[in-house]
């Protein structure tokens, strides 16, 4: 890596010029490098000569020194460049910048010798005068001097003498000239033996010292950590148990509120359950009672209707009366309990029921049309809905047969119109005729066959008896108010609501509210039920 001497130029330039200027004071300069980068700076100047220099050197730095020294031979001025590597400096950076000399010796012109220098006894100054004295080449001052008297020197002498080494050299003064070079070698190993020992027991000393400081030091750090962490724990710890008491109040209090909310809610249901019973049974009891006064009403002031000429049969008003007269032999249950419970009411065994009913189903009179509901019946509207155990018959559906539809002629279809629409005061007293009920019936089944062989081409259709059963139809009548047919499930919460499968018919609805409405189930039991469960037939 070259070295850049060209940052700090100016800087340089000027330190060099001080040195080599005679009427300047400052004759040594100092140059370093900027931390670990090549780049040359100027780090000190002064006047004080080397040892002055040598103050400033450090054995973890590489550094150059330019000094300025007098020759002891000529007294002119030379100028010397200690290269100083020292003994702390790493291998890379020693091999990194060792062509950096041959650069700086360029930049610095004017050095006369170059000293390499790894410690403080490479760099004395009077051997550094010596080698620049070594350097000049000659023995001779500048200085103007007096001239020193001259000996007469005697004849040169023609005859030759033979040197003798014998003679000239004396072996006493030769060894006491080695022993004398010996003993101080000797000396000069014992000195820097001492001197070193006296360097590693001060480095050994400072070393220790540096320690015990910095355990010192550390065990500060440690206790002072140790103390922060320990009020960090308590603050914790601390916050810990206020939050913990504060959520312990809060879960008090939030089970305070559950528990007085779930005993107002207690209170409000059985408030609401108490009212709808209430409700219920007073409905109950005002409408069974109404409606029992109002059919003996009718039947007392109207007997004189029983003479006119009855409609033509049909099927609804058969089932009618088979439904009354099964309604006058079920025991009076209601006068038992409080409550309204409603009996239910078996199949009757007879197959004259059975049968009937079902050579009944090609009668294609019976078609969807609401009947119930486009007669008038002001005296119904006018009283409310009679609540009374309700009559479960297996008919057979006639809206689900498969047969094609009755085709009757013009006189059958007028007969019919005028059956369908008659008066409500006759329709009344022709539903209280149960005893004539055998004779409808029978005229019944014998028109149903005669018109369902005309239309289907067939003498007669049989199905299994477990299709028959699977089919079941209810008739509604007046007494069941409006009724509903179940089209889920549904299993009773508890004594206030009812039970009901699919297909069940439940009777006698109040629409208390939009979700819930109250009717009698198919086994008498009465009570609430979800409204989106159950569709409207009437």
């Amino acid at each position: 890596m070259a070295i850049d001497l060209q940052k700090n130029k100016q800087s340089l330039v000027i330190a060099y010029e001080k040195v080599v200027n005679d009427k300047d004071d400052t004759d040594w300069a100092l140059f370093g490098y900027e931390g670990q980068t090549p780049i040359l700076k100027v780090i000190e100047t002064g006047n004080g000569g080397i040892d002055e220099m040598a103050e400033e050197l450090s054995s973890g730095k590489m550094l150059y020194a330019y000094c300025r020294v007098q020759d002891p031979n000529t007294g002119l001025f030379k100028y010397v460049l200690i290269h100083w590597t020292g003994e702390g400096v790493p291998e890379n950076l020693k091999l990194k910048y060792t062509s950096h000399l041959k650069d700086v010796q360029s930049f610095l012109r004017s050095i006369h010798i170059t000293v390499p220098a790894r410690c403080e006894q490479d760099i004395d100054a009077k051997d550094i005068l010596q080698k620049v004295a070594k350097s000049s080449g000659a023995n001779y001052s500048f200085h103007k001097e007096k001239a020193k008297p001259v000996e007469p020197s005697g004849p040169v002498g023609t005859d030759y003498q033979r040197v003798i080494p014998t003679k000239e050299i004396n072996i006493s003064t030769r060894d006491k000239f080695w022993a004398k070079t010996e003993q101080e070698e000797i000396e000069r190993q014992k000195a820097e033996k001492q001197q070193l020992e006296k360097e590693r027991k001060n480095a050994e000393a400072e070393r220790k010292e540096r320690e015990i400081h910095e355990t010192r030091e550390r065990e500060k750090r440690i206790s002072a950590h140790m103390q922060d962490v320990s009020r960090q724990r308590q603050a914790e710890k601390k916050s810990e148990e206020e939050n913990k008491e504060l959520e312990k109040k809060r879960w008090e209090q939030m089970q305070k509120e559950s528990s007085i909310d779930e005993n107002e809610r207690g209170h409000r249901s059985d408030q609401l359950r108490k009212e709808r019973t209430a409700e219920a049974a007073q409905l109950v009891s005002s409408t069974t009672s109404s409606a029992r006064d109002f059919f003996k009403q009718k039947s007392v002031e109207r007997p004189s209707v029983a003479q006119k000429a009855p409609p033509p049969p049909r099927k609804i008003r058969a089932e009618f009366g088979e439904k009354e007269q099964v309604k006058e032999t079920a025991p009076p249950v209601r006068k038992e309990t409080v409550k309204p419970h409603v009996e239910p009411v078996h199949q009757p065994e007879p197959e004259y029921i059975h049968k009937p009913t079902y050579e009944q189903e090609p009668e294609p009179a019976y078609e969807p049309e609401p009947a119930y509901e486009q007669e008038p019946e002001p005296a119904y509207d006018q009283e409310p809905e009679p609540i009374s155990s309700p009559t479960v018959l297996q008919t057979p559906d006639l809206l689900k047969s498969n047969l094609p539809h009755r085709q009757d002629s013009d006189a059958e279809e007028d007969n019919e119109q005028e059956w369908e629409e008659p008066p409500a005061e006759d329709f009344e007293f022709k539903e209280k005729r149960v005893p004539s009920y055998h004779e409808d019936y029978s005229s019944e089944v014998q028109h149903a066959e005669t018109q369902s062989n005309r239309i289907s081409g067939v003498q007669h259709f049989e199905e299994p008896e477990d299709e028959q059963q699977q089919a079941p139809a209810v008739d509604i009548t007046p007494e069941m108010g409006k009724c509903a047919i179940a089209l889920y499930d549904y299993q009773a919460s508890d004594d206030t609501e009812i039970s009901f499968d699919p297909d069940n018919i439940i009777t006698n609805i109040a629409e208390i509210d939009d979700g819930w409405w109250q009717g009698f189930a198919p086994n008498g039991s009465y009570g609430m039920f979800p409204s989106n469960y159950v569709k409207l037939i009437n």
